[in-house]
């Protein structure tokens, strides 16, 4: 028979006429060389027994740089387990809760209706897929535990001024804060591949001699259901459709944490029993249902297409559904699709209504795209915009232009600016703004790289007003370079200033400067120290704060 050799170490063989197997029983589990098991240098949320990592939400950590394969992969006993075995019953029970996973969702067709479909789509955070039972660190029955790292750090502040927002009834302080912390998973096996999944997050504060407890999988809940109908009807391709879209904004665990906290200037470490000024809470819950119909078909010889929607909208905010309004709205578009016009055009036509029908928001518009040269390529529209029925006249002239430039394969700018109406998807709420944006990507060395931004914005009065406009204007700088592999120093300035239209918010200026230097020290252990200086000036605060830092991660 063929004996596994030690990875790395070769001999000479003779080859044999291969043979049946002595004996029938099953062979025992193992392992064999093949390509990548394990992914040594990754983040938390990537951790040894995750798996590699799939999807948006696979995060790499600040040693992402440096991943390398071990070279083995796992293979299984023959021998089915105990969900196997049972499939009957867990089968059922994991096509509901896969519904409730990452990147899965609920897709229902019919062909008595094949024009009909029916998707839901929902994450709780709770329960995962990625999970690789065989690489956890404990290993309890149906439980299963992983610590996903360890580490520490120190942070000084000498904040001098007015803190913006007091905590727990503290005033402004400075000072040294220090934490040494733990992160655990831990996992309730339900069916066969699906796990009930949470973190823990365990701190302990020394110079306040408190320990602190917190659970949460850090990630935002949500609901999304789609029902659609589409169909042909002579040269005319229709749909009708309903979306729901729900943000619950939950922390399902946030009355789980034991008080632990320390601060210095504004910045903490720690945990607050009260977490209802977190952003995710249950006055946050946004919900979202647009139901419409939409039409398309192909003119002149398939050179242009032919756009029809119209549609109508309702939000609310928290779980009574309270604060509702509305949007109902229609587009209609003729767009070039062929190959003769350089500059692909788009004419169209729409009207918004925030207030049931009882004012009009028309915008008529000429769009245009297209690549001017090899290198430069740019997008632009002009048209115009004009209000009817119950509300004061604001007719605007409506423009927007983007231009991207290679200059050289080391450097790219570009530049956007317009006068436009913006939505909000889960507000109904239609704003005017004049915006400019420039920015420069500029790798000096394969090692170095520049980048500057600047950026203004004009906002004018919403068509609900429910927020406050601001004009805001921005600029800022950064640097990264790497000397070595696995050692990266950044540094960047930013200035920032905010001038708003209420007495209730007022007008401020900021500045910020910092650098820092993140290194890897051994295998999966990430060192980072930094230095910031920020200055920040108001009409009803003020304050600067140098502060730096030292932290060590070591994940598993």
């Amino acid at each position: 028979m063929l004996t596994l050799l030690p990875i790395g170490h070769v001999t000479a063989q003779t080859a044999y006429e291969p043979t049946l197997p002595a004996s029938t029983e099953v062979q025992s589990a193992g392992y064999f060389p093949t390509i990548t098991e394990d992914i040594l240098l990754r983040g938390p949320s990537d951790s040894r027994s995750l798996g590699i990592g799939l999807g948006p939400d696979a995060a790499g950590g600040p040693d992402g740089r440096g991943q390398v394969a071990s070279g083995l992969f796992r293979y299984y006993d023959n021998n089915p387990d105990f969900y196997q075995r049972n499939i009957d019953f867990f089968r059922p029970v994991n096509n509901v809760l896969g519904h409730f996973t990452p990147h899965d969702s609920f897709v229902l067709e019919s062909q008595r209706l094949q024009h009909v479909s029916f998707s839901a789509d929902a994450s709780l955070n709770l329960f995962t897929r990625t999970f690789n039972p065989e690489l956890a660190h404990v290993k309890l029955g149906m439980l299963y535990f992983d610590v996903l790292w360890v580490g520490s750090g120190v942070v000084y502040s000498d904040f001098k001024g007015d803190m913006p927002v007091t905590v727990n009834g503290d005033d402004d302080e400075d000072g040294w804060i220090a934490y040494v912390e733990l992160g655990v998973r831990g996992l309730v096996r339900i069916t066969d591949s699906i796990y009930f999944s949470v973190v823990a997050n365990v701190i302990y504060l020394p110079f306040e001699n408190k320990l602190g407890f917190a659970l949460g999988n850090s990630g935002n809940s949500g609901i999304d259901f789609n029902f659609a109908y589409n169909d042909t009807i002579g040269e005319w391709e229709i749909l009708l459709y309903n979306r729901f879209t729900g943000r619950p904004g939950l922390e399902i665990f946030v009355d789980s944490s034991s008080t632990a906290f320390d601060r210095a200037g504004r910045y903490s470490f720690g945990f607050l029993t009260d977490r209802s000024n977190d952003f995710f809470n249950e006055n946050t819950a946004l919900f979202g249902n647009t139901v419409g119909f939409a039409a398309s078909r192909a003119l002149f010889g398939n050179q242009w297409r032919l756009f029809f929607d119209i549609g109508h909208g309702d939000f609310w905010q928290t779980f009574d559904f309270d604060n509702h309004g509305t949007r109902d709205f229609l587009n209609l578009a003729m767009q070039y699709e062929g190959s003769s016009i350089p500059f692909a055009p788009r004419f169209s036509y729409g009207y918004v209504s925030n207030d049931g029908y009882r004012s009009l928001l028309h915008i008529f518009e000429l769009q245009l795209t297209g690549r001017i040269t090899e290198n430069i390529d740019w997008a632009g529209s002009v048209g115009y915009a004009t209000s009817t029925g119950d509300t004061s006249e604001n007719d605007n002239f409506i423009w927007s232009l983007s231009l991207n430039h290679d200059l050289s394969r080391s450097t790219r700018h570009g530049v956007s600016m317009g006068e436009n109406y913006f939505q909000n998807e889960f507000i109904s709420d239609t704003r005017f703004a004049r915006y400019l944006r420039y920015s420069l990507d500029q790798r000096i060395t394969s090692r170095f790289n520049a980048g500057f931004f600047a950026q203004f914005s004009e906002n004018e009065t919403s068509t609900t007003d429910l927020f406050p406009t601001r004009d805001r204007m921005g600029m800022g700088l950064s640097l990264t370079y790497r000397p070595l592999d696995f050692t990266s120093i950044n540094a960047f300035a930013l200035y920032e200033q905010s001038d708003s239209d209420r007495e209730v918010f007022d007008d401020s200026a900021r500045w910020l400067y910092r650098i820092q230097l993140n290194q890897q020290l051994g295998h999966r252990l990430t060192g980072n120290v930094f230095y910031q200086y920020e200055e920040f000036r108001s009409d009803l605060t003020q304050f600067s704060e140098h502060v730096c830092g030292l932290s060590l991660r070591r994940y598993f």
